[in-house]
């Protein structure tokens, strides 16, 4: 048994809706083959500006392509209004969320995770996401 520690995260561009890969940073993990994945807890925080709302989720596919075989809502609490950089005034103001949560899944080897996103009608400015997967690796 192998404990896995593992972050994804994804990026909001301002003018779209749906969130995209942030530079560096994984937003897909593939389950080796011959090895099953054990989640048993997610972190994960969201920042957008502020007055945007945000939903997160895990996806679960194979790996080389087909349908999805499983979906798990990240829900999110409000935790606080501010900006990442408050000594420059261009860095704008974010409602920031974040959850964290035990719990038991069981994604099988040649499986892949996708981190998803999505925000409220209102798209302007940037905004960031990312969760923690932990867990173990059994044969």
């Amino acid at each position: 048994m192998q404990v896995v520690t593992i972050p994804l995260s994804g990026y909001f561009t301002s003018g779209y809706q749906g969130m995209g890969p942030f530079t560096g940073s994984p937003q897909t993990y593939d389950v080796p083959d011959g090895r099953n994945l054990t989640i048993e807890s997610m972190s994960a925080m969201a920042g957008v500006p502020t007055g945007q709302s945000v939903n997160l989720w895990l996806d679960v596919a194979p790996s080389k392509g087909g349908k999805i075989v499983a979906h798990y809502s990240i829900p999110l609490q409000f935790q606080a209004t501010y900006s990442t950089n408050p000594t420059n005034p261009s860095t704008p103001v974010c409602d920031w969320r974040s959850m964290n949560h035990a719990l038991r899944a069981y994604v099988p080897g040649g499986m892949r995770i996708y981190f998803e996103g999505t925000r409220g009608l209102k798209v302007g400015d940037n905004g960031t996401a990312g969760v923690v997967i932990t867990g173990y690796l059994e044969p």
